[in-house]
């Protein structure tokens, strides 16, 4: 991820990484990790806005339970010099709402999601911070017995090249957070796919009306500028019929009822490549039933 990070971050924010050389395997999905990763490293570059240093590291951690047996687990942690939390801010960031970012301002991926993930996975998730001092976030991912297989390596082989399926078509992604943008626009060309990307529903609407080829738009919900993504899809609707379309919104509920009236299916954040290219294909397959 380090291309990814170096994109993402500021000059001013420098990163540090420190990986034991003997890590355990983990078994957790490659792209939710990713995202989680890129999630806490945007959170502490925009906790730090005069410069400041982001440490990644990874370490094995053989830990007693309960019972007096030991469990081993793999701690990744992400930590800042910057500004710090509250302790009224620590109590509430797992809320599924909670935020104290705009629109716009974040990576889409709170943290109350990067609790999910680590729950699913079968960790836990520590936060430590101090107003003025900075904030660690850590995770404490189980340790897995399989043995990783030659193509898992794809978050540290950085000599390997990605494999490019056959295209898939092109997609106009229409997201507005840079990094978020950056990371799906990967996974999108993972599955073949060409990519367009537009930071605002207006800017969508405008490569569509310049004669490019587009085979389908995927575009977030909550975006800045006066039109969401559902508004955006119904007025696409209106000028192109045979546009196939695919939502994604971290905050699905109201918005899953706006769309399903139109018959626009909703993709909800986090989600895995796997969860992405049946999603698109199911986009696909409906526009063509009707």
């Amino acid at each position: 991820m380090r291309e990814l990070l170096d994109r993402s971050l500021r000059g001013d924010v420098h990163v540090t990484l420190e990986f034991s050389p003997d890590l355990w395997p983990i078994e957790v999905d490659a792209s939710e990790l990713e995202l989680v990763v890129l999630n806490l490293a945007v959170n502490a570059r925009d906790a730090m806005p005069r410069g400041g240093t982001i440490e990644i590291r990874a370490e094995n951690v053989p830990l007693l339970d309960q019972s007096g047996s030991t469990k081993d687990f793999v701690r990744i942690s992400v930590s800042d010099n910057g500004s710090g939390m509250t302790r009224e801010v620590q109590a509430r960031v797992f809320e599924p709402f909670f935020t104290t970012k705009d629109i716009g301002k974040g990576s889409g991926l709170g943290l109350a999601q990067v609790h999910g993930f680590v729950q699913q996975s079968g960790g836990r998730i520590e936060i430590d911070s101090e107003v003025g001092r900075g904030t660690k976030i850590t995770l404490m991912l189980p340790r897995s017995s399989k043995e990783p297989g030659p193509d898992q390596h794809h978050l540290v082989d950085l000599h390997v090249a990605r494999r490019r399926p056959a295209s898939a078509g092109s997609v106009l992604l229409v997201e507005d957070d840079d990094e978020v943008a950056a990371l799906v626009s990967e996974m999108l060309e993972d599955l073949g796919f060409q990519v367009l990307r537009a930071a605002t529903a207006a800017a969508a609407l405008g490569a569509l009306a310049n004669g490019r080829r587009i085979d389908l738009v995927f575009s977030d919900i909550m975006m800045p500028g006066g039109m969401n993504g559902v508004e955006l899809a119904k007025e696409i609707r209106s000028r192109r019929m045979d546009l196939p379309i695919l939502l994604t919104s971290g905050y699905s509920e109201a918005a899953k009822q706006a769309a399903e009236s139109q018959g626009i299916k909703i993709l909800r954040k986090p989600y895995q490549l796997a969860e992405l290219s049946e999603a698109l294909r199911g986009a696909i397959a409906r526009h063509d039933l009707n």
